[in-house]
């Protein structure tokens, strides 16, 4: 006999965004919709609703390395802590100082996808060491 959870619909909706082994990424998605992904470096892509073409989410690339290297040892974080992704954008913001500065676009978009993480409180799932 198959017991089946049901989900509590009741439950309050908590955003986060999810940690992708096979990409080493980070990925959030506000909503279930139409999308395309606008590449701005490295590190950060941008995932715009494919009929407005506004925000919608994004995906940090190459995340694993980047909490290991630069936010681990930092902020004393173990293998399975939980994070607020702002933590993590504004980290990425430090160490590209200038170069952010010298690209006005890349700079907003850095700034967008901030303030989105920000005001809908996005965490990290724990990543799997």
């Amino acid at each position: 006999m198959n017991v089946h959870t049901i989900p509590d619909l009741n439950a309050q909706y908590v955003p986060a965004a999810i940690y992708l082994d096979d990409a080493d990424s980070v990925e959030y998605v506000r909503r279930d919709v139409a999308c395309v992904y606008r590449r701005v470096d490295g590190f950060l892509t941008l995932v715009l609703d494919l009929e407005t073409r506004k925000l919608n989410g994004f995906r940090l690339k190459g995340f694993k390395n980047f909490f290991l290297k630069h936010l681990q040892p930092k902020h004393k974080l173990l293998d399975d802590d939980f994070m607020p992704i702002v933590s993590v954008i504004e980290e990425a913001v430090k160490l590209m100082g200038d170069e952010l500065v010298s690209h006005p676009e890349r700079k907003a978009a850095y700034r967008e996808v901030k303030r989105m993480a920000h005001d809908e409180r996005v965490s990290i799932e724990p990543i799997a060491a």
